[in-house]
């Protein structure tokens, strides 16, 4: 899914180029898979992100994983598409079921709207 920039510091592109390259070495810094070559797991050609963790400031503020201005070293690491999607799958999974329900209201809502009874709940 492509990115909303709007969210993203200016420079993320030098940020997130920095975090793959300089630091991770070109490779998923949890699971080691290379950046470019098939996944020792899933076999598909890996793709290093840059995932917000969204870790705690030294302050003890908490960290939010959806703020995407919080571009400390810290708070920021690369990741292989399995490993990103693996630590994203809890809010990924909220917000599908929020949308199910949301259909399912909206589905409600307009058998209503038209005169139709469910006979089923």
């Amino acid at each position: 899914m492509p990115i909303d920039r709007e969210r993203y510091p200016a420079d993320w592109d030098s940020i997130s180029l920095d975090i793959r390259v300089n630091r991770a070495r070109n490779r998923c810094e949890w699971c080691g898979a290379p950046n470019g070559e098939p996944h020792p797991v899933t076999g598909s050609r890996v793709v290093l992100t840059v995932a917000h963790l969204g870790i705690a400031r030294a302050d003890g503020a908490p960290g939010d994983k959806e703020d995407k201005q919080d571009c400390r070293p810290a708070n920021l690491a690369a990741l292989c598409q399995r490993c990103h999607l693996n630590y994203d799958r809890p809010e990924i999974l909220a917000k599908v079921r929020a949308k199910i329900r949301q259909k399912r209201i909206d589905a409600d809502a307009a058998q209503e709207r038209a005169g139709q009874l469910r006979l089923i709940s």
